[in-house]
């Protein structure tokens, strides 16, 4: 909504050419260096209601430590190409160690 919002496309119907913008922009807003220590995270479906308030449901960190609240929930990562069992009560640590980067360059035309 964010990438729709700046290019002022929210109060109309999206043109094929609109979506290809928005989705553009959008995949660009998550490239970042391969020299950064960070990972991305983005919370899919997050649990909000009159009790839980969800924040930050994406962004970039070297650390981050979730609890699940779930009864059959799931960690999907991306790039792995499995799901992991994430029940209530399960606590998951996710941190990067710079010995296990991927070694990766950037082309500059």
């Amino acid at each position: 909504m964010d990438v729709m919002g700046e290019a002022g496309l929210l109060s109309r119907s999206l043109t094929p050419a609109d979506m290809q913008l928005v989705l553009r922009k959008f995949n660009e807003s998550y490239v970042f260096g391969p020299e950064s220590p960070k990972m991305k995270y983005i919370t899919r479906e997050a649990l909000q209601n009159h009790v839980f308030n969800t924040t930050n449901t994406q962004g970039y960190s070297d650390n981050i430590t979730v609890k699940s609240l779930c009864w059959n929930g799931k960690i999907v990562m991306d790039g792995v190409q499995r799901k992991f069992n994430f029940d209530d009560g399960v606590i998951a640590n996710l941190s990067t160690n710079p010995g296990d980067s991927i070694c990766s360059i950037r082309f500059v035309d």
